[in-house]
């Protein structure tokens, strides 16, 4: 459970700051690199569902056992 959320925050915190660095590169002068943030952004995606799917799986067990 402790993975799954940790790879759920930590997915979270890459789609915030990648989000941020994409504005911020939209609006800036020299029309920076937009790559590297997209990058970032499917990464982190990626990672909140991976978190996700740990998350209820480990549930998913606690209950099987429960019963």
């Amino acid at each position: 459970m402790f993975v799954g959320r940790i790879l759920y925050l930590l997915g979270m915190s890459f789609v915030f700051f990648s989000i941020v660095v994409l504005i911020m590169s939209l609006f800036s002068n020299g029309g920076g690199d937009l790559v590297i943030p997209l990058f970032a952004l499917l990464n982190g995606l990626i990672a909140m569902g991976v978190g996700d799917l740990v998350i209820d799986v480990n549930h998913r067990k606690r209950v099987e056992k429960m019963k």
